[in-house]
C-alpha cells in the first residue's frame, strides 16, 4: 500500500529530491508549488504526512486557509527552510511541525523522519500494537499438528489482516463524510427552505 505524501514547496530542486528518495511503491507524491494548489491538494487529498517549504508561509491571503485546514490535525508537517530564510513569528504554534531541516542537509535523514512518523501513524490507536498471548499457545491440543511457531505467524498475519481492514475502513469513513460535507449545501434552497421532492 503506498501512502500518500504531499510536498509543498517553490524549490523545483526539493520536489526533485523528493520524487528520488521516496520510491513510488512506497508512496504516493503530491506535488504543490504554490499555497493556493496545496490547499486544493488537502481538499481531496488525506496524507500520511506533509512536507512544506517555509517560502509559501509568506503568502499571506491563502495562510489563513492553510491554518484551517491543518487545525486539529493529526497530519505530521516536516518544514523546509533556507538557513537564512526567516520563519514567520507565529507559524511554529499552529504548524507544529514534527521536525524542520534547514539547508542543506541530507536527504536520507528526511526521508527516515518521514517514514518514521507515518509508521507510527499507520499504527490505530483502538488496537495493541500486540494480540494477547493465549495460555494455550506453546501446549497445542493433544493429536494436534500445529507447531508453536506457526502459531505465532498466524496470529501475526491476522493481526495485520485487522490492521489493514480498521485503514481502510477508516479511509472509506472519511471520504464518506468529506462527499457528505460537499453535498449538504446542495441539499438547501438558497433562502433557507428545503428543496422539495417532485
Amino acid at each position: 500500500m503506498a501512502y500518500n505524501l504531499i510536498v509543498a514547496d517553490s524549490s523545483p530542486a526539493i520536489r526533485r529530491l523528493c520524487q528520488s528518495i521516496f520510491p513510488e511503491e512506497n508512496f504516493k507524491l503530491h506535488l504543490a508549488s504554490k499555497l493556493d494548489e496545496l490547499n486544493q491538494l488537502l481538499e481531496t487529498v488525506n496524507p500520511e504526512a506533509l512536507i512544506l517549504g517555509s517560502s509559501l508561509l509568506e503568502a499571506s491571503d491563502s495562510l489563513p486557509s492553510l491554518q484551517a485546514r491543518l487545525a486539529g490535525s493529526r497530519v505530521p508537517v516536516f518544514l523546509v527552510a533556507g538557513t537564512f530564510e526567516p520563519l514567520p513569528r507565529d507559524c511554529r504554534e499552529w504548524l507544529k511541525p514534527e521536525k524542520i531541516f534547514l539547508k542543506p542537509f541530507y536527504s536520507e535523514s528526511l526521508a527516515e523522519a518521514v517514514r518514521e512518523a507515518v509508521e507510527k501513524r499507520r499504527v490505530p490507536d483502538t488496537l495493541p500494537e500486540e494480540l494477547p498471548d493465549s495460555p494455550f499457545k506453546e501446549t497445542p491440543a493433544a493429536g494436534s499438528l500445529v507447531s508453536p511457531a506457526l502459531l505465532r505467524e498466524l496470529r501475526h498475519v491476522i493481526q495485520q489482516e485487522v490492521l489493514e481492514a480498521e485503514r481502510e475502513l477508516e479511509k472509506r469513513l472519511r471520504a464518506s463524510l468529506q462527499a457528505a460535507d460537499r453535498a449538504e449545501p446542495k441539499t438547501r434552497e438558497p433562502g433557507g427552505g428545503q428543496l422539495s421532492g417532485h
